[in-house]
C-alpha cells in the first residue's frame, strides 16, 4: 500500500462490539421483490406480568382468531434478506448478505443505472464477492486502504468493482461489459455502517475470531503491501 500521508482514517477497534451494532442499522428489505411493512410493528414496553396484554385481549375478543405481525426477522439486522441500498442521481447500489455455492457467507453488491429516481434494475449487475474479495472490499469499507479494485468476477469475467476514498465519501463503480457503468458516492456515515455489516458476515464464517483480531490482520496485511 502506497503512503498517503494526509489519508490517516484507519479503523482502530477498542472492542469487537463497536463493529456491529445493529440499532444503527435499518432494514431496507422492504425494497425487495418480497416487500414486508413493518407498520403494525412495535417492541414492547416494559410492563406488569400479572396484568392481561392488550394484545392478549384482542386476541380473546375476536373468539380465538390469530393476530400475526407483519414483522419478519429475515429483512432485520442479521437476516438472510438484510441489505443496505445507496441512492445516487445516476445509479443506486445494494449491498446483501449472501452465500456461495461453496457454504461461504458473504456479500453480494448489486447495482443499476437510472435517473430521477428511477433505475434499470431488471438490467442490474450483480457481484458475488469472493472470500478472498471480501477481504478487500472490508479493507476498503473499514478505512484501512484508500482504494481496491476487484476484477474477473462473473461466468465470462468481464465484471468489475472498484472503491476510492474521496474527501468525505467512498465512491463505488460496478461495471459489466456491454453494460452502462454505475458510479455511487457512498457517505462516510453510510460506508460506516456497510462496512459493520460486511465484517459481521465475513466473521460469521469463523467461530473464534473476534472483529478485533480480524481488523488488526487486515491492517498488517495492507501495511505489508497485500
Amino acid at each position: 500500500m502506497n503512503n498517503h500521508p494526509q489519508y490517516q482514517p484507519q479503523y482502530q477497534p477498542q472492542s469487537a462490539n463497536e463493529y456491529f451494532d445493529s440499532s444503527q442499522m435499518h432494514n431496507t428489505g422492504a425494497e425487495c421483490q418480497n416487500q414486508y411493512v413493518n407498520e403494525t410493528y412495535a417492541p414492547s414496553h416494559m410492563h406488569n406480568n400479572n396484568a392481561q396484554s392488550p394484545v392478549k385481549q384482542s386476541q380473546e375478543g375476536q373468539e380465538g382468531q390469530t393476530q400475526s405481525s407483519d414483522f419478519n426477522p429475515d429483512y432485520a439486522p442479521g437476516g438472510r434478506y438484510y441489505s443496505i441500498k445507496v441512492h445516487a442521481s445516476k445509479a443506486a447500489v445494494e449491498f446483501k448478505a449472501d452465500i456461495t455455492r461453496k457454504g461461504v457467507i458473504t456479500i453480494r453488491i448489486e447495482a443499476a443505472s437510472g435517473a430521477n429516481k428511477s433505475y434499470d434494475w431488471k438490467n442490474k449487475i450483480s457481484i458475488q464477492l469472493t472470500q478472498l474479495g471480501l477481504i478487500e472490499f472490508l479493507c476498503a469499507f473499514l478505512f484501512i486502504k484508500e482504494s481496491i479494485e476487484l476484477k474477473h468476477y462473473g461466468a465470462k469475467n468481464d465484471k468489475s468493482l472498484k472503491v476510492q476514498y474521496q474527501e468525505g465519501k467512498l465512491f463505488v463503480q460496478v461495471s459489466q461489459k456491454g453494460k452502462k457503468l454505475c458510479g455511487v458516492p457512498i457517505p462516510i456515515n453510510e460506508a460506516v455502517r456497510i462496512g459493520q455489516f460486511a465484517l459481521d458476515s465475513y466473521l460469521k464464517n469463523f467461530d473464534n475470531i473476534s472483529a478485533e483480531f480480524a481488523v488488526q490482520n487486515f491492517n498488517r496485511a495492507a501495511s505489508l503491501g497485500l
